[in-house]
């Protein structure tokens, strides 16, 4: 009987060094792809809570102009950092869920029958995340979702 085809006899398993090689690949892939995963699962959420936010500040735009014709007096800006308004009577009314700590900046335009909404990431260099307007169209920055 040749070695070969005894060795194939006795062969019931995998060596030792072969599961060690699995297992160090599984660990390396785990590596790369865990912390992948929960950075998406982080931008999923920060991107959310701002459209979320952008459209509590678009209803309440919506609100002011019903009542009064116009959304504000046009080149008025307000900004909400860390959810506390530069303007408090701006409007007064607005609770926005800052869980994520974006600053939001709201630009009144065209004669007071336009606006826009900015909202920034300051945790990382107050990147942009997304803007809005008067139309409902929203853009999410390309840069910041990678």
């Amino acid at each position: 009987m040749s070695p070969l085809s005894l060795r194939s006899e006795r062969s019931q398993g995998f060596s030792l060094v072969e599961l060690l090689l699995v297992l160090a690949i599984i660990g390396i892939i785990s590596g790369i792809a865990i912390p992948q995963f929960l950075g998406q699962r982080r931008r999923a959420r920060l991107i959310g809570d701002a459209q979320v936010n952008a459209r509590v500040l678009a209803m309440a735009l919506e609100s002011r102009r019903a009542d009064g014709g116009i959304y504000a007096a046009s080149g008025t800006t307000v900004t909400w950092t860390g959810g506390v308004p530069s303007n408090s009577s701006f409007l007064p009314n607005i609770s926005l869920k800052n869980g994520t700590k974006m600053n939001y900046s709201v630009a009144v335009t065209n004669g007071g029958l336009g606006y826009s909404i900015a909202v920034t990431d300051p945790s990382v260099g107050s990147a942009a995340v997304m803007t809005t307007d008067q139309n409902g169209a929203i853009k999410l920055d390309p840069t910041y979702n990678k």
